[in-house]
């Protein structure tokens, strides 16, 4: 389960403005997110562990994050259905 997973970061992104991380259509229907809000603290998170790093990182596999020396993080899960593109708001408010 989950063996082909990916996980990859990070994306700086200005507040107020948009910045797409998918270029092209989505060629998958479940996509997961892990945000955090550098300057103010706080995060957007979910209950999907995934790997992260502190640096740009692109991670295969999704288990013993720690153990290979990374850090586990929760994503959010977003059901894209059949839609070609898809878009996430990060509110003022991250948890």
């Amino acid at each position: 389960k989950k063996a082909g997973w990916i996980t990859e970061g990070w994306w700086h992104i200005e507040g107020s403005t948009c910045k797409t991380l998918i270029e092209g259509p989505l060629s998958s229907r479940f996509y997961y997110l892990y945000a955090e809000d550098a300057e103010r603290g706080g995060r957007w998170d979910g209950p999907i562990n995934m790997c992260v790093a502190e640096k740009e990182f692109k991670i295969a596999g999704v288990n013993d994050c720690v153990a290979r020396g990374f850090q586990r993080a929760g994503f959010q899960e977003y059901d894209t259905g059949e839609q070609a593109s898809w878009m996430v708001q990060l509110t003022d408010e991250p948890a």
